[in-house]
């Protein structure tokens, strides 16, 4: 069901289950249908909200306006506090919020993500021209690419007919290009690299050790950064971990947000003083300047420019 957040802005939800609140936020080009591994799992334990970010309007203040959206969605919903898992873009909303407003997030749960910035390890430019589909000649082909580069070996051999039926939900119920083009925007300007150590919310963070978008040297970084979080990197997955081993990402989920202490000693999420070496720009840069030349294109095409 849909919810006005300002006069030119909705939001797509939904609510199952009963229990603790547990709002999943997804990642770019995704929509709710993404968590039909998580959904029926954690609503047997949790009040689970799924939305779809859209981004329809400009985002001028980045991934902060997504998270005045998740807000007004949670004041929408009576929900004063509440777990937030997030993958991917919604990773970097997850953090943005537990930071904003500390008062609304109990756990955290960061998977396939980073924060942002200048990372230990960027995207290559392989991954890059998969995940736009550089080469390809139609919308299904392009999707297909991309997707094939989100997943591990292991899970496309296991898994065909699911695979495909992904690429087709993501053609069926994807983004605008308006909407896409924002979120990836808002995505290569995120940066917490100088902030994300004040989280104070118990955080798990859980990556596909064959993660080709978001390397896991990333998610390293990351549960490094944040005091007392916990790291596991799942074998045999890509940036879609959550649906390739949805079984222990679930379970993992579950175990940590009913835990009596989600915190962890420091220096277990990652190696404590690990000197990591930077690269320029962030991993989603690339596929805004990626982006931003092929609406060029388009508009020399339809002779807009």
């Amino acid at each position: 069901m849909p919810v006005t957040i300002t006069e030119n802005t909705s939001i797509d939800y939904d609510v199952q289950g009963e229990g603790p609140p547990l709002l999943l936020v997804n990642g770019l080009g995704f929509g709710r249908w993404g968590w039909f591994r998580q959904v029926p799992a954690f609503s047997r334990h949790f009040r689970t909200i799924t939305f779809d970010i859209r981004g329809e309007r400009s985002l001028g203040n980045g991934v902060a306006d997504l998270v005045d959206e998740v807000v007004a969605l949670l004041d929408h919903l009576g929900v004063k506090k509440t777990h937030v898992l997030g993958t991917s873009l919604g990773g970097f909303v997850a953090q943005e919020l537990a930071l904003a407003r500390p008062d609304l997030v109990d756990r955290l749960v960061l998977v396939c993500t980073s924060y942002g910035g200048r990372g230990p390890e960027a995207m290559s430019p392989g991954a890059l021209a998969d995940m736009m589909g550089l080469g390809t000649f139609s919308a299904e082909a392009a999707a297909r690419k991309a997707l094939e580069a989100a997943t591990g070996e292991v899970y496309r051999a296991e898994k065909p007919e699911e695979f495909e039926k992904i690429v087709h939900w993501r053609l069926a119920d994807s983004s605008s290009a308006v909407s896409y083009y924002e979120q990836a925007k808002a995505g290569a300007r995120f940066d917490l690299s100088g902030d994300v150590g004040h989280i104070t919310s118990p955080t798990l963070v859980i990556h596909g050790s064959e993660d080709r978008y978001v390397p896991p040297a990333n998610a390293r970084a990351l549960a490094d950064a944040i005091p007392g979080a916990k790291l596991r990197v799942l074998e045999d997955a890509g940036h879609l971990v959550f649906i390739e081993r949805f079984a222990d990402v679930n379970r993992e989920v579950v175990r940590f947000l009913k835990s009596r202490d989600g915190r962890q000693s420091r220096g277990v999420g990652g190696k404590t003083g690990e000197k990591v070496a930077r690269e320029p720009g962030g991993w989603l840069r690339g596929a805004v300047n990626a982006l931003r030349g092929w609406a060029a294109r388009m508009r020399a095409w339809m002779g807009l420019s």
